[in-house]
């Protein structure tokens, strides 16, 4: 078992095609093949077989092929880590992002850049459970959340990188929107983050201190961009980080509900791979969004930090 073989057998299960593995990879088809059969002779199982939609990975060959992944992950992080430590040139850094770290991501890209100018840097959007799959599978070099539950044990390393004040947003014509007690937005329409549960937990806890029943009408939302056109357009409420309303980082429209209490506390968290250490660059940008955060990033105080929900 090599690289070879295994950079051809995974290209060709996510192809589902020889032919198409083979143009990605610039060599011809039969060396595609050859690969392919080499490694399945090095494993003694047969990894793929063909089928009506082309070509399918057996039992075998979906064990292999989540390994598979990670091994090449791992090659190409040691190949960068080497060159990162050699001469903090090369390589790239992916990374997921939850828009809660928007008020420290420019300070932090910024430092990262002045001292590792010539690696890649690509973000993503935090989107559970794609983006932790993603993490766990090597593709992503680490990860930074917003999180509502209190110790999560899901296998990842993870920091906390600061606590996140929240706040209740509403479109500007709400009739809500110069509301003072949470008794006054339980039959309102909310529109939650990501997997419902954590964010519903925590809007549970709040109504749940001043003596209220959960709010029973929310839509979980996957996607910011939705979550922000619907409140945009109806009235639904949404759960924000109070920062980007005090620095005018959401879209106009938005207006911050004035409570004169409290919203339970979240976190944004970095989460890393347990079982992989991150490569100088990962670590590199880690230490810049800690040192964004206790500078205080323009426009906003030291210390607090975040975005929607």
């Amino acid at each position: 078992m090599n690289l070879r073989q295994l950079r051809a057998f995974v290209l060709i299960a996510e192809h589902g095609s020889i032919r198409a593995a083979a143009r990605a990879l610039f060599i011809t088809q039969p060396a595609a093949t050859r690969s392919l059969r080499e490694l399945e002779a090095s494993v003694g199982a047969e990894l793929v077989q063909r089928s009506v939609r082309g070509i399918e990975l057996t039992p075998y060959g979906e064990a292999l092929y989540k390994r598979a992944v990670l091994m090449l992950q791992e090659a190409r992080r040691a190949q960068e880590e080497i060159a990162q430590m050699r001469d903090g040139a090369g390589g790239t850094l992916n990374l997921a992002i939850s828009s809660a770290a928007l008020t420290v991501l420019p300070a932090a890209l910024a430092a990262f850049r002045a001292r590792m100018p010539r690696v890649a840097v690509s973000f993503n959007e935090v989107a559970p459970p794609y983006s932790h799959d993603q993490l766990e599978a090597g593709h992503y070099d680490f990860l930074v959340q917003t999180e509502y539950d209190g110790e999560i044990q899901d296998g990842f390393a993870r920091s906390t990188l600061f606590a996140l004040p929240l706040a209740v947003g509403a479109r500007a014509g709400h009739p809500l929107r110069e509301a003072r007690h949470l008794s006054e937005l339980h039959h309102a329409l909310w529109l939650l983050p990501g997997n419902i549960q954590a964010p519903a937990n925590l809007l549970r806890e709040a109504f749940a201190a001043h003596g209220l029943p959960a709010p029973q009408d929310i839509i979980a939302c996957q996607s910011i961009a939705v979550a922000l056109a619907i409140i945009a357009e109806s009235d639904a409420l949404g759960i924000f980080v109070r920062n980007l309303f005090e620095h005018r980082l959401l879209p106009r429209g938005l207006r911050m509900v004035p409570l004169a209490h409290a919203l339970p506390a979240a976190r944004v968290a970095i989460l890393t791979r347990a079982d992989s250490p991150p490569t100088p660059a990962a670590r590199c940008f880690i230490e810049c969004l800690h040192d964004a955060h206790a500078a205080g990033a323009p426009g906003h105080g030291p210390r607090r930090r975040a975005v929607p929900v």
